[in-house]
């Protein structure tokens, strides 16, 4: 965490959510990335939870100011709600579930009605559970191709595989956008 700045730092600051059906792993890669731990008993997200943290980038500061937005259609109204004027996305599917993988169309179609097109980073999760895969990292990538997505992610919250270098990806790409603007 950044208490001070040096003046001749930059500070940004961005909102961030994460779409994807529930139990995919949202609220675990959240956890992994800001308090680098993994539980291994499922809680369900009811509504949402917001976390910041705060990532040094050469003489700059990105904060994220995260949304973790239950996955189920209930929440669907509050997930419009939440992610308006948000600043960049993951749009998460587990890699053991081909429906959640096929679903990521929806939740690009969300994204897209409720943000008008934020640039988003594609992340397959649960990487530790490989012997279960039923998308493959080629798939991943070709949709995350077809999608329009910044990048594309393999992760996993459990290991911690992946988790840091996707948060940050993301951060930069879209601080050097913002910045390169103007």
């Amino acid at each position: 965490m950044v208490n001070k700045l040096e003046s001749s730092e930059k500070f940004a600051r961005y909102k961030m959510v994460l779409f994807g059906d529930g139990g995919v792993g949202k609220t675990s890669l959240v956890e992994r990335f800001i308090n680098d731990k993994f539980e291994e008993n499922y809680i369900c997200t009811l509504g949402y939870n917001v976390y910041e943290k705060q990532i040094a980038h050469e003489n700059s500061v990105i904060s994220f100011m995260i949304w973790d937005i239950g996955g189920q259609e209930k929440f669907r109204n509050l997930r419009q709600k939440y992610a308006e004027g948000a600043d960049v996305a993951f749009l998460v599917y587990n890699i053991t579930d081909q429906t959640s993988f096929l679903n990521i169309l929806n939740w690009k179609a969300d994204l897209t009605e409720f943000t008008g097109g934020i640039p988003f980073i594609l992340i397959g999760t649960k990487t530790d559970l490989g012997s279960k895969r039923q998308v493959s990292q080629a798939e991943g990538k070709k949709l995350a191709s077809e999608i329009g997505a910044l990048d594309f992610f393999e992760t996993s919250a459990k290991t911690g595989a992946g988790v840091e270098n996707a948060f940050r990806q993301l951060a930069v790409k879209t601080y050097q956008a913002h910045f390169s603007q103007g």
